[in-house]
């Protein structure tokens, strides 16, 4: 089964520099190079049972300003994706799927779009924000402290995560995520869905060509 994402330094194979270059490209990738939009894609309620374990991640220190950094420097990046493994793939996918800065992103998808450079292109350009921002109602407090998510993943219950054939692949997760305020305040609001990732080989590379939500409160 998937291993947890961790944020210890010993899990970032790449150099500070090269994380600051790649949070500095995600915080500049302009929105008019995709040209299809989607969906807001709204959620589907569920039930599951709780996770046993959850590891949050929140990455590690960069030399650049915090405050100049998407999410204080402590998301995940595509270069942490290991892309000849549909697990590691996966797994920075769900990641950057849940990680959200309120200073910067004005919806959901701010976050998928961050991690384009793990799709294929296909899917990327599906990733275009919709005029409104699906969770605005819980984003209310964690913007008024100018807060980001910690996201932590657990693989999903059941049998959705499988390997379909020797270039296709499922990966289903448990996401949980808290908010961190710039602030000090202690935030409470939570969150929680299921992630189902579908990835395809291409190339020795894993390339996500799909993934789906669904709520599942706390």
């Amino acid at each position: 089964m998937a291993i947890i994402m961790t944020s210890t330094p010993t899990h970032h194979r790449h150099t500070r520099r090269r994380r600051q270059a790649a949070a500095a490209l995600c915080l500049a990738l302009p929105l008019t190079l995709f040209l299809a939009a989607c969906g807001d894609g709204n959620d589907q309620a569920g039930s599951t049972p709780e996770p046993t374990t959850s590891t949050y991640y929140e990455g590690s220190c960069t030399s650049m300003a915090e405050s100049e950094l998407v999410g204080n420097g402590t998301f995940a990046t595509p270069y942490d994706a290991d892309r000849s493994d549909a697990d590691s793939t996966a797994e920075v996918t769900a990641l950057m799927l849940h990680s959200w800065d309120t200073t910067t992103d004005t919806t959901q998808t701010g976050a998928a779009i961050r991690a384009i450079p793990l799709m294929s292109n296909e899917w990327a350009t599906n990733q275009v924000e919709p005029e409104r921002n699906g969770a605005q109602g819980e984003w209310l407090e964690p913007a008024e402290h100018e807060a980001y998510s910690a996201p932590s993943i657990v693989p999903a219950p059941g049998d959705v995560s499988q390997d379909v054939a020797e270039d296709k692949a499922i990966r289903a997760y448990d996401v949980s995520w808290r908010w961190i305020s710039r602030d000090g305040t202690d935030l409470p609001t939570t969150g929680r869905q299921i992630v189902t990732i579908y990835l395809e080989k291409h190339d020795n590379q894993w390339d996500v060509v799909g993934h789906q939500f669904q709520d599942m409160g706390l």
